[in-house]
């Protein structure tokens, strides 16, 4: 880098001014005492040369002392091709044996040779000592000889006494001048001997750099200094020179064609500005750099430096990590699409099982015995049915894909139904359920998701239920602050049960995990998912469940929530064809789109049970022949069926028809469901396998779209 990066600035006198202020005050208080000296003595050795007459001499004299002066200050630091310290010494000598011939010697001009000579030494540099020596060589001996030749060719120009004030004081002045002026040649050469430590260490500090930088006049485009980086960057070979190319020409070779930036990097490159470049090295590979550009002034010149950094294994990283996330999506994808298959399988079979153990269930005169065996077989595939569901909800959340709905319900409404759902399985264990809520909850609607609500209570009644063997669980919702746009209500599950260690209560959470001892965990059973899931929908909701537990002594799970109220209410639902509020669906017309022969038996049990007009199509081609000679109130859909499936036949249907209500009737467990099927253009689902009762409601919600009278 040598002197590239250490410029003065733009006057000589600000660069003083900055060495005053800065770490070389020392040296620059000699300068300026030298500077002050010398113009005190010129202008004390004008007035005594006006003093006795000399006008011309007082002029040359002034011309020498500002000369003299001007090199001290600025000509160590600036040269130009003629003034030089060799001119300035030269020009300056000439001067001395002028005024020696026109004033005679014994007017003492040629003391001021000496301090002459001190600043030509001052402004010439110390690495060319035979250059110096010559140049000051020669200089004296045609001093001495022009001082010879002047004295024997002119001696009626001794005009002066021998001894008088003139001689008397240049000569003190010439030794004063050469004491400070030597003064001043050990400040500068400490001076250089510090300049030339910092400018190795900022040279050290240039080279180990690990970006490329490569500095060019911006005028002239020339490259005037790089980093050994480049050459290792570039892998360029030892004999390559950038030095007095252009910095187009670099461009032009190095500058990679599909380089992002190229026109900019080619034609004009900006004072500041950072960005990517492609590059080619001299054995013609690529690598991706980032390009950093600014300037620095020189001797009224203006220099740029481009600073290269390699990032190409940065560009690889970014590329593998797009691959990876592309297979991380890829995959995700992939389970996803494992899991609604497996989901449709194993729900496929579980519905028939289901189906047909409440058909049994719903016969008459059964005996005892049937009637225990049916309810071993219901409860065991309902419980698989709830282990493939907790499997599939926390398959969802973990992969951060489950989101909340955000549509009116009571919460009043919610715990009671929740409660009244479990109320024959309390007590069938003959535990009591307890239900406590705070007055006014029935008097507003909140927004949140009603169904993810109702899980989370379900799951932490269940698991109370569980590990409960006697006494009772008490659910408990309980106002803690309300405005007129947001309710916070605080939801608590306590029980009497066996409890939780209180080493073992932050593992509760963590999936699959089973605290209490191997043989408890067999007893009770469970896939350790239901707290894990409650836990992380409470956090999707805005809260945090928590849970406090003493051995032997029960458990309480607890967690708080703020709920945005809307001042909409619910409208009650008046049947036209009831008015007394039982909905009648008897009648009904409904087409049943179903592939799976065990499905639709079953299915079809239940709606001839409820006086359910139906017709059958096998698969979406057959539904849109029975549409072209039949009106349905609803149509039953699945999705999964050969030739068409429920996804296309739901599409031409909607061409035609957009009133009739089409429900999915499907196995599959999809991502966004309402979304999908509700953009696909169906107007709800029934999940497979599914309780009569929900069937039976789902009936009932779209009895009420009745477009065709029945007698």
């Amino acid at each position: 880098m040598n002197n590239q990066l250490h410029g003065i600035t733009n006057t000589p006198f600000h660069g003083l001014l900055h060495m005053l202020k800065g770490e070389h005050k020392a040296y620059a208080i000699v300068q300026t005492v030298t500077l002050i000296t010398f113009l005190v003595f010129a202008a004390a050795d004008v007035a005594l040369s006006f003093h006795y007459g000399l006008v011309v001499e007082a002029g040359i004299m002034a011309g020498v002392f500002l000369l003299q002066a001007i090199a001290v200050l600025v000509m160590r630091n600036r040269h130009t091709r003629f003034v030089t310290a060799q001119n300035v010494f030269f020009i300056t000598s000439i001067a001395l044996v002028i005024m020696a011939i026109l004033s005679g010697y014994s007017a003492g001009s040629g003391f001021y040779y000496f301090p002459a000579t001190m600043v030509y030494f001052i402004n010439t540099s110390l690495k060319n000592h035979r250059k110096r020596f010559l140049y000051f060589f020669l200089i004296t001996l045609f001093f001495l000889v022009a001082m010879v030749l002047g004295f024997l060719l002119f001696p009626q120009q001794q005009l002066l006494p021998v001894v008088n004030k003139l001689v008397v004081t240049r000569f003190i002045f010439a030794i004063l001048l050469s004491a400070i002026l030597v003064k001043y040649l050990f400040s500068l050469q400490e001076y250089i001997l510090n300049s030339d430590g910092r400018k190795e260490y900022h040279e050290a500090l240039f080279q180990s750099y690990l970006d490329g930088y490569i500095i060019f006049k911006q005028s002239t485009k020339e490259v005037t200094d790089y980093n050994k980086r480049m050459l290792s960057l570039f892998q360029l070979p030892p004999d390559v020179e950038l030095k007095g190319l252009y910095i187009t020409q670099v461009m032009l070779r190095y500058l990679a064609d599909d380089s992002a930036n190229k026109e900019l990097m080619m034609d004009d490159i900006p004072d500041a500005w950072h960005g990517e470049a492609g590059f080619v090295t001299h054995s013609r590979e690529k690598f991706n750099s980032y390009v950093k550009s600014v300037v620095f002034y020189k001797d009224d010149s203006k220099y740029q430096i481009l600073s290269i950094r390699d990032i190409t294994n940065m560009k690889n990283a970014e590329k593998e990590l797009i691959i990876y996330k592309e297979s991380v999506e890829k995959a995700g994808r992939a389970k996803a699409r494992f899991l609604s298959s497996m989901s449709h399988e194993l729900r496929t079979p579980l519905n028939g099982i289901i189906g047909t153990s409440n058909l049994i269930k719903s016969e008459p005169n059964l005996t005892e015995s049937i009637q225990k065996h049916i309810d071993v077989l219901l409860y065991s595939s309902e419980h698989m049915l709830g282990i493939i569901n907790d499997i599939l909800d926390f398959s969802k959340i973990d992969a951060g894909k489950l989101e909340l709905k955000n549509q009116p319900f009571n919460i009043k409404y919610c715990i009671d139904n929740l409660a009244s759902s479990f109320k024959s399985q309390f007590q069938h264990k003959n535990i009591q359920l307890l239900v406590q809520q705070s007055s006014g909850l029935e008097d507003f609607l909140v927004m949140s998701d009603e169904i993810k609500l109702s899980q989370v209570l379900a799951n932490l009644l269940s698991n109370a239920l569980k590990f409960t063997l006697e006494g009772n669980v008490t659910l408990i919702v309980r106002e803690l602050q309300q405005s007129s746009s947001q309710v916070t209500l605080q939801f608590e599950v306590i029980d009497t049960g066996i409890g939780i260690p209180k080493e073992k209560q932050l593992e509760i959470f963590h999936g699959f995990a089973q605290v209490h001892a191997a043989e408890l965990t067999r007893r009770f059973g469970g896939t350790g998912l239901g707290l894990t899931i409650s836990e992380k929908l409470v956090t999707i909701f805005g809260g945090a469940l928590k849970v406090e537990s003493e051995l032997e002594r029960g458990s309480r799970f607890f967690f708080s929530l703020v709920f945005n109220k809307t001042v909409s209410k619910p409208l009650p639902v008046v049947n036209k064809l009831h008015p007394d509020g039982e909905v009648d669906i008897r009648g009904i017309k409904i087409l049943i789109v179903e592939d799976n022969l065990i499905n639709a038996t079953i299915l079809k049990s239940f709606l001839k049970k409820w006086e359910v007009q139906i017709k059958e199509a096998e698969n979406g081609v057959h539904a849109l022949e029975m549409l072209k000679y039949h009106r349905f109130d609803l149509i039953l859909m699945d999705l999964e069926m050969p030739e068409m499936d429920g996804y296309k036949a739901i599409k031409i249907i909607r061409t035609t028809d957009s009133v009739t209500p089409v429900l999915a009737f499907t196995a599959s467990l999809l991502e966004n469901m309402d979304e999908l099927l509700a953009e696909a253009g169906f107007n709800g689902y029934v999940l497979k396998p599914y309780r009569p009762a929900e069937l039976k409601q789902k009936i009932e919600q779209f009895a009420l779209r009745r477009t065709i009278a029945y007698a």
